[in-house]
């Protein structure tokens, strides 16, 4: 699939090498380099770059374009397949340039427009860290735009950027299990090095093959590099930590082209940074060693609880049940649940739902069940008090193992939408200090038709891990948090006025109201909204930021790596288009 990219591609990037019209902007030596300025390399840099990097080099088509009449590329048959596929994990993961949210100028819908500006102008197809090495150098010579695309799982859009080059790590595999040395003091069994291409679902595969158990993201498309740059939570952190806190060493190439090993003795500052700093931000990752745990069993506990739509008795079950989660968690449960207060179902009595599977490592269903039973106890103890009819039901299934057993319980998401995610982290004295205040919080972020989306990731594990080198970049309001909750918004790709309604709303009102009752928490800087306003800076990283800061200067001192709300972008002007990782004009130093 690599060479025949190549192949194809290759002739057409080469013609993309010097565009006729001029950016004046782009001739500052200050500003990003884009492909209408004087500056934009020549042809034969760009033969030159491709030389090195075995032939990797693409200049990308839109995949989007098979669908497009209008598009020399259209073909009814290919779009037939492409549509077929484009809401699947796997095939923008598998694609160069196409992401799971936001920021494909091409989508298959002919009745929308198609357009290449959001793309990169060329793409790295790398295999193996020289390719990664020899894109930095490029981009730090030339000026022009960098960015680093694994899975394309990227909310905030680091891996999106017009007219830049983007290197797409996909392709860089493997992974190795090594179970002759531990750590029995902290039950750990081994370590494994994950390459920067893998998925949590090839992860866990490798896990289960082994008997063994590896902290992963939820989702079976994640990959391992912005999850782990960014903090990582997923099913199990609540009892080993986050990702971030299970990497021993990495592999990674720096802003200057180099290749370093890195570790708590080797270039420490670089490694605390690379732990929670934010990916695209100080170096490439070619792998991660991890810590790798005992084969666990685990429960899952199934529930939900539904009543009228949207009625105070919807929005005091959901009060109730966040009071109850420090307890759960504390308790060894974890997990994922959502609010919807409409859901179109019949009889209306049953319009609201709260719904929800909790893990329960190492535990029986008869603990599953013992653990929740105070929350639905109060449940139904508040039952005569409540206006509406509450109707529940939960189960619970074992499993013999947690790496042979999650991915039959977690399915991949649906994607290729444009997506924008609220967020933020709630801790003990959020979830229960005043459960009125509380209410009207949940309530007014989360009005019909939406949905609030819970993580009952935090809790022991990130409070009570041993990190390695003794601490990391990740937010120290993970330290003490237990939900991480996230508003979700998606939109109408035809109505840019809608979406721009619709994005206003989530961040001037919406996340207002989760943030007024978590004042002194702050937000997962992953799954968060990437135009946070204000101090964002406190709002993703805390105390941590000033030293994010100062090591982006050491390690990265021309700005090589740039994305929006990412360390360091304060130091940046730049003309903002409507998605997230589009910048339709200049990006120049200040």
């Amino acid at each position: 699939m690599l060479l025949l990219w190549s192949c194809l591609n290759f002739i057409l990037a080469v013609s993309l090498a010097r565009p006729q019209d001029v950016d004046s902007a782009s001739s500052n030596s200050k500003c990003k380099v884009t492909p209408s300025s004087p500056k934009w390399p020549s042809k034969a840099d760009w033969n030159a770059l491709n030389q090195s990097v075995s032939g990797h080099l693409i200049a990308p088509v839109p995949p989007g374009a098979v669908c497009h009449p209008t598009r020399p590329e259209f073909n009814a048959q290919s779009c037939t397949v492409l549509s077929q596929q484009w809401s699947t994990e796997s095939f923008h993961a598998s694609n160069p340039v196409s992401v799971d949210y936001n920021d494909d100028t091409c989508p298959p819908n002919p009745a929308l427009p198609c357009s290449s500006d959001g793309y990169p102008a060329y793409v790295i197809a790398a295999t193996n860290a020289n390719d990664v090495q020899q894109g930095v150098k490029f981009a730090a010579r030339t000026g022009v735009r960098l960015i680093v695309k694994g899975t394309g799982h990227d909310v905030p859009g680091r891996s999106s950027g017009r007219g830049s080059l983007s290197i797409w790590t996909h392709n860089i595999r493997g992974i190795d299990i090594n179970t002759e040395s531990g750590d029995a003091s902290a039950g750990i069994v081994g370590t494994a090095k994950i390459a920067a291409g893998m998925r949590v679902a090839e992860i866990l595969n490798a896990a289960a093959a082994k008997n063994v158990t590896i902290v992963t993201g939820s989702d079976p498309g994640v990959g391992i590099g912005g999850w782990l740059t960014g903090g990582g939570h997923g099913p199990i952190t609540s009892r080993y930590g986050l990702g971030a806190d299970q990497v021993l060493a990495m592999e990674v190439v720096t802003a200057d082209g180099r290749f370093l090993k890195i570790d708590p003795s080797n270039n420490g500052g670089l490694f605390w940074a690379m732990r929670g700093g934010g990916g695209s931000s100080f170096a490439v990752i070619i792998s991660a060693t991890v810590r790798v745990y005992p084969n666990i069993p685990f429960t899952t506990y199934f529930f939900s609880h539904n009543t009228t739509a949207d009625s105070s008795t919807f929005w005091s079950l959901v009060t109730l049940f966040h009071t109850f989660l420090p307890n759960i968690s504390d308790s060894g449960g974890m997990g994922y649940y959502s609010a919807t207060p409409l859901v179109a179902t019949s009889p209306p009595t049953t319009g609201g739902s709260l719904i929800g599977i909790f893990l329960f490592p190492s535990l029986t269903p008869a603990d599953a069940v013992r653990i929740m039973r105070p929350f639905e106890a109060a449940v139904n103890a508040s039952k005569p008090s409540f206006p509406d009819t509450i109707v529940s039901s939960s189960y619970a299934i074992t499993y013999p193992s947690f790496s042979a057993g999650y991915p039959t319980v977690a399915l991949p998401q649906s994607v290729g939408f444009d997506l924008r995610l609220g967020s933020r982290l709630f801790d003990r004295d959020a979830l229960t200090a005043n459960p009125a205040k509380l209410n009207s919080a949940l309530r007014t972020s989360t009005p019909v038709p939406n949905t609030l989306l819970g993580h009952l990731v935090a809790g022991p594990g990130p409070r009570t891990v041993r990190i390695p080198g003794g601490g990391n970049a990740v937010l120290s309001a993970w330290r003490q948090a237990y939900s991480h909750i996230i508003l979700p918004r998606v939109w109408d790709q035809s109505d840019p006025a809608t979406a721009r309604v619709i994005q206003d709303d989530l961040r001037n009102t919406r996340v207002p109201a989760l943030v007024g009752v978590a004042p002194n928490t702050g937000a997962y800087v992953n799954e968060a909204d990437p135009t946070t306003p204000g101090n964002w800076q406190a709002t993703f990283w805390g105390a941590n930021y000033a030293r994010l800061k100062s090591l982006k200067a050491k390690w990265d001192p021309k700005g090589v790596f740039f994305c929006r709300l990412c360390v360091g972008f304060e130091d940046w002007v730049i003309n903002v288009g409507d998605v997230v990782g589009q910048h339709t004009g200049s990006i120049c130093r200040k």
